[in-house]
């Protein structure tokens, strides 16, 4: 491993460019690290002023101390020059000099990437656990950022497969950010999958940082599936580099209503490859479809979950602040506990706030449908509050969700 690229990577005015620049023109980072002043001068490829900073940089830093830190943290790094760095991110036009890594960098270009809000609906997240469960059981690399929402939904579709994701961080490796995703950043790692960065160890994660690690996330894959986006979204600069670099661009169509579908639905009208579940993404691609093997824990809950999913199948509806109150957690924790348990299938969110054990929904369709004129088997499903009334008098006034019978557009409402 290249300490003294890791070293370089924290000289006051030498970004990805120029660092390239001065790996190409000397060979090596060691040999940019022992360069005379006369020397760096000589090479053209930074002005006076970097040069002198370089200087003073190198008379200030430790070498031995960096290659501690890392150790000590799990850290490793590669440049953009060495055979294992990630194939795509080195074809494009301005990849990271070096990239940090934790745990197993992807290899081939069996990769793509998942993004959109932070702040996603129930349908955005469900979405993006699903086709990363399903695009990583057939042995597609899933690339996100790491953050709340669809994000988090992504890397663990892709985990609950038993396949492999890449977490892209907008600082040093030795920080966790959001700090609720720290048991799944390792898990990640553990899986088969990396935990990866530009930024060298004491970085901390600040916005600026954000869309430039939006580039390394398009870099890294085939293409980019904007699952959420709201008009202004970040998920749309990562779009944007995907399209510079000629990767192709995924959109979900969303709800016209949905202010986090704005800018989905923009980019579908743009051109965007629309995508409703993943063997779309792989007829695209041409991937072989090989399922891999699905672990039987795949959807077994931890503690945590088995309490707020049995807290939430004890007969009735519960509030995010009954929950909260009785179990003692953090709201980013149970909000992150709320999430992966909509995803695994085990609780519902039958409207804003308020959650339901998924058997306890089904057992309430059943009970409000028994007797009418058809035999219905259900699925529910999501329809806009203040909807249209139902056929059946006995039902009318009612909205939030629909039971779906036999007959098409037959729709009885109900109240919850």
């Amino acid at each position: 491993m290249d300490y003294f690229a890791a070293a370089l990577t924290g000289v006051p005015g030498v970004g990805a460019r120029r660092l390239r620049a001065l790996l190409t023109c000397f060979q090596s980072a060691e040999q940019v690290w022992r360069a005379t002043e006369k020397e760096l001068y000589a090479s053209h490829t930074l002005p006076e002023s970097v040069i002198q900073k370089l200087i003073s940089y190198r008379r200030k830093t430790d070498i031995a101390r960096i290659q501690e830190d890392m150790r000590r943290v799990g850290v490793q790094c590669v440049t953009c020059f060495e055979s294992n760095y990630p194939m795509l991110l080195g074809q494009t036009n301005n990849p990271p000099a070096v990239l940090f890594y934790k745990g197993h960098l992807p290899e081939g270009n069996r990769i793509v990437s998942i993004v959109g809000s932070r702040k996603a609906t129930p349908y955005g997240v469900n979405v993006s656990y699903q086709l990363a469960k399903e695009l990583a059981a057939h042995g597609v690399t899933i690339v996100s950022g790491g953050a709340r929402g669809i994000d988090t939904a992504a890397h663990n579709g892709a985990l609950a497969s038993g396949g492999a994701t890449i977490v892209v961080a907008a600082s040093g490796l030795d920080y966790v950010y959001p700090q609720e995703n720290r048991k799944l950043f390792k898990a990640v790692c553990e899986h088969g999958g990396a935990v990866v960065s530009e930024y060298p160890l004491g970085v901390r994660p600040c916005g600026r940082q954000f869309p430039a690690r939006n580039r390394i996330i398009a870099g890294m894959s085939c293409g980019v599936i904007v699952v959420e986006a709201a008009e202004r979204s970040g998920s749309l600069i990562t779009s944007d580099f995907a399209l510079e670099e000629g990767r192709d661009v995924f959109a979900v169509p969303g709800s016209i209503f949905s202010s986090l579908s704005k800018g989905t639905n923009r980019l579908l009208r743009k051109g965007a490859i629309c995508v409703t579940c993943s063997v779309e993404i792989l007829q695209e691609y041409n991937w072989e479809i090989t399922e891999i093997p699905q672990p039987g824990h795949a959807d077994v809950l931890e503690p945590d979950e088995e309490w707020v999913y049995r807290f939430c199948s004890t007969g009735s509806m519960v509030t995010e602040e009954e929950i909260l109150e009785q179990s003692g957690f953090s709201i980013p924790r149970l909000k992150l506990l709320l999430v992966k348990l909509q995803c695994k299938g085990k609780i519902r969110e039958v409207r804003n706030g308020v959650f339901c054990g998924d058997m306890n929904f089904r057992a309430s369709c059943e009970r409000i449908c028994e007797g009418t004129t058809d035999n219905i088997l259900f699925e529910c499903a999501n329809i806009p509050s203040g909807g249209p009334r139902g056929h059946n008098p006995s039902y009318q006034g009612i909205t939030g969700y629909a039971c779906i019978g036999r007959r098409p557009f037959y729709m009885v409402f109900f109240l919850f």
